[in-house]
């Protein structure tokens, strides 16, 4: 009975009835046979402050990493969960730090695992995004901890701005725009004074220099620096000052969709519609189809909120007959009930036409015919697309029961035909229960017939058409 009692109480139960002593020597123990204990009592007892812990959070760090890595460094794509677990853990104390109010010894911290992160993503293979989406949370904390300082008297405030701008140039960022732009953001929040804001530009001018200075460089930095640029005209210069700055830079994309928008909230139509209209061009004759159908899409809003049905109606069907189904629900509603009957079978017309060369209206187009319970133009495609039969057979096989049975058998022959292994007579036997399930027990067992006459030497076919049942 006293040994049952024993076996049922619980870890903490035990470990109350330990002496201090006894205590302490089980977790020293511990520490000294297990890594991942001594590296979480030393986290646990480690003092927050000074060049001294956050050595020790790097040591931490690459401990599990070191453990993890090959003899040349390299950490292996099955390797990396492991290998970060040291940084994981440094960052759930960065983040007990922050919660207790020390934002800056937080940002020294998350600092330490940004450059110990970046270090490793060259390191390593990072096809899951681990390390990346480390290094993500690291400037996800980061802008936190800015944005709770924003309008805090704290000295911590011009410190944490220092800090950013210097992580901004730090050698680990070389390359990653988005990285330091992330941190040059979170610095907009802890901006206060002229001099800062100052300092804030001329670090943000030489970096877009260096960036030209670049042999290979996209668009990415200068647009990313143009919209950081445009917050801190709004905070320090206001909103008329904001608007001359996004006017001046149109040719962005992320801008004019901005002025569209502030010109649709002020109600100003005719200033909407000219934004778009003039971003369709710019980018028609730049060959970006992408952005030609966003401004579009924009067009289609405006037409709504002035009530232009017929403009409506005209890019609706646009985007219909290239194969978006919302817009061919829109299109009908925007025709109404009897306009549309009447427009209905030239619509159906058109975009059998443009289903030859976009796979998109081609995908749509039986779509149609289904919903619209078109059996007679659904049979007519799936003769044209005999494979498609397998698809479209429940609501064929009523009308044109004899049709769909044959178009089965042919491709169940002919995937037969060239069929070499098991795996690829399976298929072909799942066909054939295809069939069997469309009602066509008999000319399945018909098929199944001739395949084994036709194919008596293949045991494997044999075997997997002995296990279809008919019935």
């Amino acid at each position: 009975m006293k040994s049952n009692q024993s076996n049922s109480k619980s870890i903490a139960d035990h470990l109350a009835e330990l002496s201090k002593d006894e205590l302490i020597t089980l977790l020293v123990n511990f520490s000294e046979e297990i890594r991942e204990v001594e590296q979480a009592l030393a986290l646990k007892f480690m003092d927050v402050g000074g060049k001294k812990s956050l050595s020790q959070y790097k040591k931490i760090i690459r401990a599990s990493i070191k453990q993890h890595a090959d003899r040349h460094g390299f950490v292996t794509y099955r390797k990396v969960p492991y290998a970060v677990t040291g940084a994981e853990k440094v960052m759930e104390k960065a983040n007990e730090v922050a919660k207790k109010g020390e934002h800056l010894q937080a940002a020294e911290i998350i600092f330490t695992i940004l450059h110990e992160m970046g270090d490793l993503l060259q390191l390593c293979d990072d096809s899951d995004g681990i390390v990346g989406g480390l290094i993500h949370e690291c400037l996800s904390s980061i802008h936190d901890i800015s944005v709770e300082l924003e309008n805090s008297a704290s000295k911590e405030r011009p410190v944490l701005f220092k800090m950013l701008l210097e992580e901004a140039l730090h050698p680990n960022l070389q390359g990653w725009s988005e990285w330091k732009l992330s941190l040059l953001n979170s610095a907009i929040y802890v901006m206060k004074a002229t001099s800062e804001k100052d300092l804030w530009s001329a670090q943000l001018d030489n970096m877009e220099n260096q960036e030209k200075n670049e042999s290979f460089y996209s668009s990415y930095f200068f647009e990313g620096a143009a919209e950081l640029r445009y917050k801190v005209i709004q905070k320090f210069e206001g909103e008329d000052n904001a608007a001359e700055f996004l006017q001046s830079h149109l040719d962005m994309k992320d801008f004019r969709e901005k002025a569209i928008a502030s010109a649709i909230h002020d109600r100003d139509y005719n200033k909407a519609l000219e934004l778009a209209e003039q971003g369709e061009r710019k980018d028609a004759a730049e060959g970006l189809p992408g952005l030609v159908h966003k401004w579009k899409e924009y067009r289609y809003e405006i037409y709504g909120l002035t009530h232009q049905v017929e403009q409506q109606i005209q890019l609706a069907e646009e985007f219909a007959l290239s194969g978006e189904y919302e817009y061919y629900l829109l299109l009908q509603e925007l025709y109404g009930k009897d306009a549309w009957q009447a427009a209905y079978e030239e619509f159906l017309n058109k975009l059998e036409a443009k289903g030859v060369g976009n796979w998109r209206a081609a995908e749509l187009y039986p779509r149609v015919l289904v919903e619209e319970g078109e059996t007679s133009r659904l049979m007519e495609y799936v003769r044209k697309n005999k494979w498609s039969v397998l698809q479209y057979y429940p609501h064929l096989v009523g009308d044109y029961t004899e049709e769909v049975f044959l178009l089965f058998t042919q491709i169940i022959t002919e995937e037969a035909a060239n069929s070499t292994n098991r795996k690829e007579y399976q298929k072909v036997c799942k066909k054939i229960r295809s069939l069997i399930k469309a009602g066509g027990a008999v000319p399945a067992g018909e098929v199944i017939e001739q395949l084994r006459n036709d194919y008596p030497y293949r045991p494997a076919l044999l075997d997997e058409l002995g296990k279809i049942k008919i019935d």
